[in-house]
């Protein structure tokens, strides 16, 4: 579940080693809205031929988390205001349910891997490392569906992260994580230790409303948070 780069694992295919590295490298910034994946490129990076390449790129278009653009390159799209949004929106409600589930199946050592997890996105912000951030941030996300035991739930959080994380890098929040009220992730940690479902779900939406409102801003459009934290 967790998105990171994992090309030394040899045993696993080629296409899903070549699946793997964009998924690390969309969460990191490694590219950016705009840009175009050549496949070439890529697989000279990798160090393989370019039909894993092709089978592992195919299937992130497939799944709308890149555009093609020609037989030998695909691009990154540009989430317009809306489209980014609608992507928030969908988060907002698919991990608030994944929340609340989770907090009555969690045990003391996932919990304590939310803590591992939470420690890790605080270490990127205070190094002020944003692609650190971001993964980290996402990791903690896909932890916490992923212990309410609800697959495909996950897999379309997972894809909305992706889709997402490309504009997360290019439009930087602030990653002061000391200053003002605690961190959302920490409701979430408590969430989870009571077992108190609507505070864990409180929690994670609140992560959510505050990341998005800074990239709606830069992407053009205005933050609803308001009118979101009372749906």
């Amino acid at each position: 579940m967790f998105i990171n780069n994992e090309e030394g694992v040899r045993s696993e295919s080629l296409t899903l080693q070549a699946y793997r590295y964009f998924r690390h490298a969309l969460m990191s910034g490694r590219f950016r809205p705009g840009d175009k994946i050549k496949l070439k490129e890529i697989a000279d990076e990798l160090g393989i031929s370019q039909t894993p390449v092709r089978e592992a790129l195919g299937r992130l278009v497939s799944e709308q988390i890149l555009s093609q653009v020609d037989r030998r390159s695909v691009q990154v799209p540009r989430l317009s205001p809306e489209r980014y949004t609608e992507i928030r929106d969908l988060c907002w409600t698919l991990e608030g349910q994944a929340a609340s589930r989770a907090a009555t199946l969690a045990s003391a050592s996932d919990v304590q891997q939310l803590k591992v997890l939470h420690e890790q996105y605080r270490q990127a912000c205070e190094a002020d490392d944003q692609a650190r951030a971001t993964v980290a941030n996402a990791n903690l996300h896909l932890f916490l569906c992923e212990l309410a035991d609800m697959p495909m739930l996950s897999r379309i959080v997972r894809n909305l992260w992706l889709q997402s994380g490309p504009v997360m890098n290019a439009i930087a929040g602030d990653l002061s994580i000391t200053a003002g009220p605690p961190h959302p992730h920490l409701d979430v940690i408590r969430g989870l230790e009571s077992r108190d479902p609507e505070l864990t779900k409180q929690g994670i939406q609140a992560d959510i409303i505050a990341l998005s409102d800074p990239i709606i801003r830069g992407l053009g459009g205005q933050p609803s948070a308001e009118e979101l934290a009372v749906q």
